[in-house]
């Protein structure tokens, strides 16, 4: 299916409230001023946050008040058009989540439910809903997401007593044999060390980490449950995790099946886990913002690793998060777990990786989508390369990690040199030249923070 975006932008609060902006696909840009949020709003969605879950009632009431105040008139009115469109168009509908005030940031936006349309945005298929990052000016382009079968899955299970992990790594395991041999798994179980984390991440090749077990948000801090040599708990937080995913470059999904490692900060909106590892660069993380039972952990995975390694639309993270959320909602219905899965990403499309079609002669992929793929690369990277405060102002460590990125854009450019289509060739080389002038940008930004006090 193809989809139409739909960004819906929330800026941080002013004194008359938050400027909000629908962008939708070719059809342009509203925008209005959203009022403080109205106390049976706050209430309501303190219900459904509750430690104790809230009833099914109560999630469709929050999400309903959820919707009628983040879409005042102008705002609904647009998204009625790009609905309409999309559907006489027989395309889906992204609904892209970009929300800078951090205290909305940390609400269960997958809530929201189209009062007028009876509609769950974030269970269904045709209008996936996502926590988007544009971050094309800060890191540059996506790298082109190409993969060759079978995608590498590492899953990592610490030593947890209180939780049934086996069976989450039977479920997972069960899925990659149904995928016919398109997802396969290695687990790392047991006492499961930084050590062990970092020399499994090193020696394989994975496009996909999945960690099961337990996780935690203490005092604005997201943490991960590691263990020590001796099996004890070892908590691993957002920015040590970050470091040890990011520097593979394979890694494209990263999902943390655990108690709460979706959550976020009311005060800094990437305290989270989650957010955290997109902002340093990861494209999609999938975490839970609610605490979920076994059960319900399990029912995840299966479901999300199934849809997103087979059929048509393969490699589509938001595709197969929807999905994953429906299955949660008719297998679990009595309780809150379908909107626990929070996608966050910075993939404009929800592609994480493209695999030739099987149903397709030859395998080839779509020349026409490589070309526009190509497309938003370099549109991203001229962004990027306009930013110039970004060289005053960064410290050593961010400039070196945006040179490690910028450099697998420039392979992934590279990779199309050869391409048959001469416009694609085009569109290639002068992504190279852009990288070129971007690369030598952050060498001279390397040395001037080299040669002065503080960036010693």
């Amino acid at each position: 299916m193809r989809f139409a975006d739909f960004t819906l932008s929330i800026s941080e609060r002013q004194p008359n409230g938050y400027a909000v902006a629908a962008v939708a696909t070719a059809l342009g840009r509203v925008s209005a001023t959203l009022p403080p949020p109205p106390v049976a709003l706050t209430s309501a969605l303190n219900q459904a946050m509750a430690p104790k879950p809230a009833p099914p009632d109560t999630l469709a009431r929050a999400g309903g008040l959820l919707f009628d105040w983040a879409f005042p008139s102008s705002i609904r009115s647009h998204l009625r058009v790009a609905q309409d469109r999309a559907e006489r168009a027989g395309e889906g509908l992204r609904l892209r989540l970009s929300i800078d005030a951090p205290e909305l940031a940390a609400w269960p936006w997958e809530l929201l439910r189209d009062t007028e349309r009876d509609t769950v945005f974030a269970t269904s298929v045709s209008t996936p809903l996502l926590r988007f990052y544009d971050q094309a000016d800060r890191f540059g382009a996506l790298v082109e997401l190409g993969a060759e079968l079978p995608i590498e899955l590492l899953l990592v299970l610490p030593r947890t007593p209180d939780l049934d992990l086996v069976q989450e790594r039977r479920n997972v395991e069960e899925v990659a044999a149904a995928t016919g041999g398109a997802l396969r798994v290695r687990t790392l179980d047991g006492a499961v060390t930084r050590a062990d984390l970092a020399d499994a991440l090193l020696l394989g090749n994975y496009q996909c980490l999945h960690f099961g077990g337990h996780g935690g948000f203490i005092e604005g801090k997201g943490y991960l449950g590691l263990n020590e040599p001796d099996g004890a708990p070892d908590w691993l937080d957002g920015d040590a995790l970050a470091r040890l995913v990011v520097n593979y470059r394979a890694a494209r999904l990263a999902v943390l099946n655990a108690c709460d490692t979706g959550q976020t900060d009311d005060g800094r909106a990437f305290a989270g886990l989650a957010p955290q590892l997109v902002r340093y660069g990861v494209p999609a993380v999938v975490a839970m913002q609610f605490p979920i039972t076994d059960r319900a952990a399990a029912t995840f995975a299966r479901e999300f690793y199934k849809r997103l390694c087979v059929g048509d639309e393969a490699g589509q993270v938001d595709v197969a998060a929807a999905y994953a959320r429906n299955m949660l909602a008719v297998l679990h219905p009595n309780d809150r777990s379908w909107a626990a899965p929070v996608l966050f990403t910075h993939a404009p499309d929800g592609v994480i990786f493209t695999v030739p079609p099987r149903v397709r002669a030859g395998g080839a992929l779509d020349p026409l989508a490589q070309r526009e793929r190509l497309l938003a690369l370099t549109a991203s990277l001229e962004a990027s390369l306009k930013s110039e405060d970004d060289w005053r102002l960064a410290g050593k460590a961010e400039l070196l990690l945006w040179r490690g990125m910028t450099e697998r854009a420039g392979e992934a450019y590279r990779a199309h040199l050869g391409h048959g289509r001469p416009e694609v060739r085009q569109v290639a080389e002068q992504g190279i030249k852009l990288v070129e002038a971007r690369l030598s940008a952050i060498g001279a930004a390397l040395v001037a923070a080299k040669d002065s006090p503080a960036g010693s």
